[in-house]
Protein backbone atom coordinates (compact mmCIF):
# COMPACT_ATOMS: atom_id res chain seq x y z
CA UNK A 1 0.00 0.00 0.00
CA UNK A 2 2.66 2.11 0.95
CA UNK A 3 4.20 1.28 -1.85
CA UNK A 4 0.88 2.03 -4.65
CA UNK A 5 1.03 5.92 -2.66
CA UNK A 6 4.35 6.34 -3.43
CA UNK A 7 3.66 5.73 -7.24
CA UNK A 8 0.37 7.69 -6.87
CA UNK A 9 1.92 10.97 -5.99
CA UNK A 10 5.01 10.81 -8.70
CA UNK A 11 2.72 10.20 -11.53
CA UNK A 12 0.63 13.18 -10.30
CA UNK A 13 3.68 15.16 -10.14
CA UNK A 14 4.53 14.47 -13.45
CA UNK A 15 1.32 14.79 -14.86
CA UNK A 16 0.67 17.97 -13.42
CA UNK A 17 4.51 19.50 -14.74
CA UNK A 18 2.89 18.06 -17.98
CA UNK A 19 -0.57 19.01 -17.84
CA UNK A 20 -1.29 21.43 -15.28
CA UNK A 21 -4.03 18.90 -14.38
CA UNK A 22 -3.12 15.84 -11.57
CA UNK A 23 -4.94 12.24 -12.43
CA UNK A 24 -6.08 10.74 -9.21
CA UNK A 25 -5.92 6.52 -9.32
CA UNK A 26 -9.18 6.31 -7.98
CA UNK A 27 -10.56 7.10 -11.09
CA UNK A 28 -10.63 3.60 -13.02
CA UNK A 29 -9.25 5.30 -16.40
CA UNK A 30 -6.60 6.93 -14.44
CA UNK A 31 -3.30 4.16 -15.80
CA UNK A 32 -4.89 4.48 -19.53
CA UNK A 33 -4.56 8.16 -19.27
CA UNK A 34 -0.99 7.86 -17.77
CA UNK A 35 -0.42 5.41 -20.82
CA UNK A 36 -2.34 7.39 -23.13
CA UNK A 37 0.48 10.74 -22.22
CA UNK A 38 3.40 9.18 -23.17
CA UNK A 39 5.11 10.77 -20.75
CA UNK A 40 7.75 8.81 -18.56
CA UNK A 41 6.55 8.10 -14.68
CA UNK A 42 8.50 10.00 -12.16
CA UNK A 43 9.12 6.75 -10.53
CA UNK A 44 9.71 4.18 -14.07
CA UNK A 45 10.74 1.59 -10.85
CA UNK A 46 7.45 1.81 -8.66
CA UNK A 47 5.46 2.13 -12.01
CA UNK A 48 7.16 -1.04 -13.28
CA UNK A 49 6.88 -2.57 -9.80
CA UNK A 50 3.39 -2.16 -10.37
CA UNK A 51 2.89 -3.51 -13.53
CA UNK A 52 4.62 -6.53 -13.11
CA UNK A 53 2.66 -7.30 -10.13
CA UNK A 54 -0.49 -7.15 -12.08
CA UNK A 55 0.99 -8.87 -14.80
CA UNK A 56 2.14 -12.03 -12.19
CA UNK A 57 -1.55 -12.26 -11.21
CA UNK A 58 -2.21 -12.76 -15.06
CA UNK A 59 0.51 -15.16 -15.45
CA UNK A 60 -0.67 -17.56 -12.60
CA UNK A 61 -4.09 -17.64 -13.85
CA UNK A 62 -3.88 -18.41 -17.17
CA UNK A 63 -5.11 -21.90 -18.35
CA UNK A 64 -7.30 -22.14 -15.57
CA UNK A 65 -11.02 -21.51 -14.84
CA UNK A 66 -11.66 -17.72 -14.67
CA UNK A 67 -8.40 -17.05 -16.10
CA UNK A 68 -10.35 -14.16 -18.39
CA UNK A 69 -11.12 -12.54 -15.38
CA UNK A 70 -7.87 -11.69 -14.53
CA UNK A 71 -7.40 -11.07 -18.25
CA UNK A 72 -10.36 -8.75 -18.35
CA UNK A 73 -9.19 -7.46 -14.81
CA UNK A 74 -5.33 -5.85 -16.80
CA UNK A 75 -7.29 -4.81 -19.69
CA UNK A 76 -9.53 -2.72 -17.54
CA UNK A 77 -6.72 -0.85 -15.85
CA UNK A 78 -4.42 -0.53 -18.51
CA UNK A 79 -6.32 -0.47 -21.97
CA UNK A 80 -4.85 -3.34 -23.00
CA UNK A 81 -6.43 -6.14 -25.11
CA UNK A 82 -5.26 -9.70 -23.61
CA UNK A 83 -9.41 -10.62 -23.15
CA UNK A 84 -9.75 -11.09 -26.47
CA UNK A 85 -7.18 -13.52 -27.07
CA UNK A 86 -7.87 -15.13 -23.71
CA UNK A 87 -11.42 -16.02 -25.41
CA UNK A 88 -9.73 -17.61 -27.86
CA UNK A 89 -8.12 -19.76 -25.56
CA UNK A 90 -10.73 -20.07 -23.40
CA UNK A 91 -12.79 -21.56 -26.54
CA UNK A 92 -10.46 -23.86 -27.28
CA UNK A 93 -10.24 -25.45 -23.35
CA UNK A 94 -13.96 -25.26 -23.52
CA UNK A 95 -14.41 -27.18 -27.35
CA UNK A 96 -12.89 -30.33 -25.00
CA UNK A 97 -14.56 -30.52 -22.22
CA UNK A 98 -16.54 -33.61 -21.52
CA UNK A 99 -14.76 -35.60 -23.82
CA UNK A 100 -13.17 -38.88 -22.52
CA UNK A 101 -10.23 -38.31 -24.36
CA UNK A 102 -7.94 -35.51 -24.76
CA UNK A 103 -6.08 -37.23 -27.52
CA UNK A 104 -8.82 -37.70 -29.98
CA UNK A 105 -12.01 -35.94 -31.19
CA UNK A 106 -15.57 -36.99 -32.39
CA UNK A 107 -14.48 -36.93 -35.55
CA UNK A 108 -14.77 -40.49 -37.84
CA UNK A 109 -11.53 -41.90 -38.05
CA UNK A 110 -9.22 -41.20 -40.92
CA UNK A 111 -8.50 -44.97 -42.98
CA UNK A 112 -6.50 -43.49 -45.56
CA UNK A 113 -3.45 -42.54 -42.93
CA UNK A 114 -0.67 -44.35 -43.49
CA UNK A 115 1.31 -46.36 -40.98
CA UNK A 116 4.15 -47.85 -42.81
CA UNK A 117 7.16 -45.74 -41.92
CA UNK A 118 9.47 -45.61 -39.43
CA UNK A 119 10.39 -42.69 -38.12
CA UNK A 120 7.58 -40.75 -39.48
CA UNK A 121 6.12 -37.41 -37.81
CA UNK A 122 2.65 -37.06 -37.67
CA UNK A 123 1.26 -33.33 -37.22
CA UNK A 124 -2.43 -32.53 -35.81
CA UNK A 125 -4.51 -29.24 -35.38
CA UNK A 126 -8.04 -28.22 -34.73
CA UNK A 127 -10.04 -27.72 -31.46
CA UNK A 128 -11.90 -30.30 -30.86
CA UNK A 129 -8.45 -33.12 -29.56
CA UNK A 130 -6.49 -30.53 -27.39
CA UNK A 131 -3.67 -32.04 -24.94
CA UNK A 132 -2.93 -29.02 -23.72
CA UNK A 133 -4.75 -25.80 -24.01
CA UNK A 134 -1.28 -23.91 -23.35
CA UNK A 135 0.40 -25.70 -26.50
CA UNK A 136 -2.36 -24.48 -28.83
CA UNK A 137 -2.94 -21.01 -27.63
CA UNK A 138 0.93 -20.41 -27.44
CA UNK A 139 1.90 -22.16 -30.89
CA UNK A 140 1.43 -19.40 -34.23
CA UNK A 141 -0.86 -20.61 -36.75
CA UNK A 142 0.42 -19.46 -39.91
CA UNK A 143 -0.45 -22.84 -42.33
CA UNK A 144 -3.66 -23.90 -43.24
CA UNK A 145 -4.54 -27.10 -40.58
CA UNK A 146 -3.97 -24.59 -37.01
CA UNK A 147 -1.43 -27.46 -36.06
CA UNK A 148 0.01 -26.90 -32.77
CA UNK A 149 0.38 -31.21 -31.74
CA UNK A 150 2.63 -34.26 -32.76
CA UNK A 151 4.17 -37.35 -32.62
CA UNK A 152 6.46 -39.80 -34.00
CA UNK A 153 5.77 -43.30 -35.09
CA UNK A 154 7.77 -46.12 -33.57
CA UNK A 155 7.30 -48.64 -36.64
CA UNK A 156 8.32 -51.66 -34.27
CA UNK A 157 5.52 -51.03 -32.09
CA UNK A 158 2.58 -50.63 -34.42
CA UNK A 159 0.26 -53.72 -34.39
CA UNK A 160 -1.94 -53.36 -37.51
CA UNK A 161 -4.48 -55.98 -36.08
CA UNK A 162 -4.56 -53.62 -32.49
CA UNK A 163 -4.39 -49.83 -33.24
CA UNK A 164 -5.18 -48.88 -29.97
CA UNK A 165 -1.59 -50.20 -29.01
CA UNK A 166 0.91 -47.33 -28.17
CA UNK A 167 3.63 -46.78 -31.00
CA UNK A 168 3.87 -42.75 -31.27
CA UNK A 169 6.58 -40.97 -28.89
CA UNK A 170 4.64 -37.85 -27.88
CA UNK A 171 3.20 -35.75 -24.84
CA UNK A 172 0.56 -36.29 -22.47
CA UNK A 173 -0.51 -34.47 -19.61
CA UNK A 174 2.10 -36.20 -17.12
CA UNK A 175 4.92 -35.18 -19.77
CA UNK A 176 6.76 -37.47 -22.46
CA UNK A 177 4.23 -40.47 -23.26
CA UNK A 178 1.99 -42.33 -25.62
CA UNK A 179 -0.44 -42.17 -28.42
CA UNK A 180 -1.77 -44.82 -30.65
CA UNK A 181 -2.40 -45.15 -34.14
CA UNK A 182 -6.34 -45.17 -33.36
CA UNK A 183 -5.73 -41.87 -31.54
CA UNK A 184 -4.16 -40.23 -34.34
CA UNK A 185 -6.44 -41.38 -36.88
CA UNK A 186 -9.50 -39.83 -34.92
CA UNK A 187 -8.03 -36.35 -34.98
CA UNK A 188 -9.37 -32.64 -36.27
CA UNK A 189 -6.79 -32.10 -38.86
CA UNK A 190 -3.66 -34.08 -39.29
CA UNK A 191 -0.81 -34.67 -41.93
CA UNK A 192 1.91 -37.04 -41.72
CA UNK A 193 5.27 -36.33 -42.83
CA UNK A 194 8.01 -39.22 -43.98
CA UNK A 195 11.49 -38.42 -43.58
CA UNK A 196 13.06 -36.88 -46.70
CA UNK A 197 16.10 -39.62 -46.56
CA UNK A 198 17.03 -42.83 -45.88
CA UNK A 199 17.19 -43.57 -41.93
CA UNK A 200 19.74 -46.19 -40.64
CA UNK A 201 17.04 -48.62 -38.36
CA UNK A 202 19.77 -48.98 -35.40
CA UNK A 203 20.47 -45.00 -35.10
CA UNK A 204 16.79 -44.59 -35.17
CA UNK A 205 15.85 -47.74 -32.95
CA UNK A 206 18.58 -45.96 -29.97
CA UNK A 207 16.92 -42.80 -30.75
CA UNK A 208 13.69 -44.21 -29.82
CA UNK A 209 14.65 -46.50 -26.99
CA UNK A 210 16.12 -43.39 -25.48
CA UNK A 211 13.14 -41.82 -25.65
CA UNK A 212 11.09 -44.98 -24.30
CA UNK A 213 12.84 -44.11 -20.66
CA UNK A 214 10.63 -40.64 -20.38
CA UNK A 215 7.80 -42.15 -22.29
CA UNK A 216 7.34 -44.66 -20.55
CA UNK A 217 3.53 -44.51 -18.61
CA UNK A 218 5.09 -45.47 -14.93
CA UNK A 219 7.61 -42.58 -15.32
CA UNK A 220 6.14 -39.74 -13.87
CA UNK A 221 9.24 -38.00 -12.43
CA UNK A 222 8.50 -34.88 -14.99
CA UNK A 223 6.10 -32.02 -15.81
CA UNK A 224 4.02 -31.24 -19.33
CA UNK A 225 4.47 -27.87 -20.86
CA UNK A 226 6.46 -24.87 -22.76
CA UNK A 227 7.23 -22.84 -19.49
CA UNK A 228 8.73 -24.77 -16.53
CA UNK A 229 6.48 -23.89 -13.23
CA UNK A 230 3.23 -24.35 -15.69
CA UNK A 231 2.32 -21.15 -17.14
CA UNK A 232 5.45 -18.77 -16.02
CA UNK A 233 6.03 -17.51 -19.80
CA UNK A 234 9.31 -15.77 -18.61
CA UNK A 235 10.92 -19.08 -17.92
CA UNK A 236 10.53 -21.21 -20.71
CA UNK A 237 11.98 -24.69 -20.89
CA UNK A 238 15.30 -25.40 -23.26
CA UNK A 239 15.70 -28.21 -25.13
CA UNK A 240 18.02 -29.84 -23.29
CA UNK A 241 15.92 -29.60 -20.29
CA UNK A 242 14.38 -32.92 -19.98
CA UNK A 243 11.98 -33.29 -16.72
CA UNK A 244 9.60 -30.36 -18.87
CA UNK A 245 7.89 -31.58 -22.11
CA UNK A 246 5.33 -30.98 -24.80
CA UNK A 247 4.84 -33.20 -28.12
CA UNK A 248 6.90 -31.53 -30.31
CA UNK A 249 10.05 -31.28 -27.78
CA UNK A 250 9.66 -35.00 -27.79
CA UNK A 251 9.87 -35.45 -31.76
CA UNK A 252 12.94 -33.21 -31.92
CA UNK A 253 14.32 -35.04 -29.30
CA UNK A 254 14.08 -38.67 -31.08
CA UNK A 255 15.84 -36.92 -33.99
CA UNK A 256 18.41 -35.21 -32.14
CA UNK A 257 19.42 -38.04 -30.87
CA UNK A 258 19.68 -39.33 -34.03
CA UNK A 259 22.06 -36.63 -35.65
CA UNK A 260 19.24 -34.14 -37.29
CA UNK A 261 18.33 -30.60 -35.71
CA UNK A 262 14.52 -30.85 -37.02
CA UNK A 263 13.83 -27.50 -35.85
CA UNK A 264 13.99 -25.50 -39.04
CA UNK A 265 13.00 -21.82 -37.12
CA UNK A 266 11.46 -20.54 -40.59
CA UNK A 267 10.85 -17.04 -41.09
CA UNK A 268 7.41 -18.20 -42.65
CA UNK A 269 6.03 -18.77 -39.40
CA UNK A 270 3.88 -15.17 -38.02
CA UNK A 271 4.42 -15.60 -34.19
CA UNK A 272 2.08 -12.29 -34.24
CA UNK A 273 -0.63 -15.03 -34.49
CA UNK A 274 0.23 -16.56 -31.29
CA UNK A 275 -1.76 -15.56 -28.09
CA UNK A 276 1.85 -15.66 -26.47
CA UNK A 277 2.70 -12.71 -28.51
CA UNK A 278 -0.61 -11.08 -27.78
CA UNK A 279 0.27 -11.33 -24.15
CA UNK A 280 4.09 -10.32 -24.76
CA UNK A 281 3.11 -7.29 -26.49
CA UNK A 282 0.58 -5.85 -24.34
CA UNK A 283 2.74 -6.11 -21.02
CA UNK A 284 5.47 -4.80 -22.84
CA UNK A 285 3.61 -2.26 -23.96
CA UNK A 286 2.65 -1.04 -20.74
CA UNK A 287 5.35 -1.58 -18.76
CA UNK A 288 6.94 0.26 -21.29
CA UNK A 289 4.48 3.05 -22.43
CA UNK A 290 7.32 5.91 -22.67
CA UNK A 291 9.48 4.42 -24.93
CA UNK A 292 8.83 2.94 -28.27
CA UNK A 293 12.34 1.80 -28.56
CA UNK A 294 12.62 -0.61 -25.28
CA UNK A 295 8.99 -1.94 -25.82
CA UNK A 296 9.94 -3.02 -29.30
CA UNK A 297 13.73 -4.42 -27.84
CA UNK A 298 11.80 -6.51 -24.98
CA UNK A 299 9.27 -7.40 -27.38
CA UNK A 300 11.83 -8.97 -30.13
CA UNK A 301 14.17 -10.15 -27.58
CA UNK A 302 11.63 -12.80 -25.53
CA UNK A 303 10.12 -13.59 -29.30
CA UNK A 304 13.87 -14.36 -30.78
CA UNK A 305 13.87 -16.09 -27.74
CA UNK A 306 10.80 -18.52 -27.43
CA UNK A 307 11.46 -19.08 -31.52
CA UNK A 308 15.19 -20.73 -30.44
CA UNK A 309 13.97 -22.67 -27.53
CA UNK A 310 10.39 -23.79 -28.46
CA UNK A 311 9.98 -26.54 -31.28
CA UNK A 312 7.00 -25.86 -32.98
CA UNK A 313 4.89 -28.23 -35.27
CA UNK A 314 5.07 -25.54 -38.34
CA UNK A 315 8.66 -25.59 -37.93
CA UNK A 316 9.18 -29.41 -38.15
CA UNK A 317 6.72 -28.91 -41.00
CA UNK A 318 8.68 -26.59 -42.73
CA UNK A 319 12.04 -28.70 -42.02
CA UNK A 320 14.11 -29.81 -44.88
CA UNK A 321 14.12 -33.30 -43.31
CA UNK A 322 10.51 -34.26 -44.37
CA UNK A 323 8.32 -34.51 -47.01
CA UNK A 324 4.64 -34.75 -46.57
CA UNK A 325 2.12 -37.64 -47.72
CA UNK A 326 -0.68 -37.43 -45.83
CA UNK A 327 -2.91 -34.62 -44.84
CA UNK A 328 -6.57 -34.06 -44.17
CA UNK A 329 -7.97 -30.93 -42.82
CA UNK A 330 -11.21 -31.10 -41.49
CA UNK A 331 -11.49 -28.08 -39.71
CA UNK A 332 -9.85 -24.31 -40.41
Amino acid sequence: MKKLLILVAALAVTLVGCSGNSLSFENPDSKKDVIASGVAPADIAAWESEVDADFAAVIEALGKDGDLKALEAFDSKYGTDMAETGARFAAARAARSGSSSSSSSSYPAMPNMPFNRDGAVYVSGGTDDLIGTVVDWVSPKTLPGSYYHAAVLDLDKYDPNNENVYCLETAISKGAGYESAYNWRTKVNACVLNPKYSLTKSKLDSAQAYMDYYCDMNNTNMEYGFFKNTVNIFNVVTKADTYTWYCTKVVWWVYNKYGWDIDSNSSLIDWTTSGLYTLVKDYYYVRYFYSSSKRKAAINDYINSARSNIVLAEEIMLSPYFTKVFENIREY
